[in-house]
């Protein structure tokens, strides 16, 4: 746990591309479960966000970090309150 936080302008390409390929992976997961809970609006929410940010990997250059930051945001923030909302929920009987 004694790893350095680097922000997005400090990682390198790969570490980049790394980064937005896990958060996609997670949005596509999320898509999954959305699907099985029957919320198409977080399906199609989820699906959108991570096939943007798989787009966006194709630029991560100088020029392309602030779009790659927001849709990393934008990812993570949906993913959190997905799964705070399903917690919030609790078990469905």
């Amino acid at each position: 746990m004694n790893e350095i936080t680097k922000s997005l302008g400090e990682m390198n390409l790969q570490e980049r591309a790394d980064l937005m390929a896990a958060v996609a992976d997670v949005l596509q997961a999320t898509a999954e479960e959305a699907e099985e809970d029957g919320d198409t609006l977080a399906v199609t929410n989820s699906l959108f966000l991570a096939c943007n940010l798989r787009g966006c990997s194709s630029d991560l250059g100088p020029n392309g970090l602030k779009a790659a930051e927001l849709l990393l945001e934008q990812g993570i923030t949906f993913i959190h309150l997905l799964n705070g909302r399903k917690k919030s929920r609790g078990p469905v009987h």
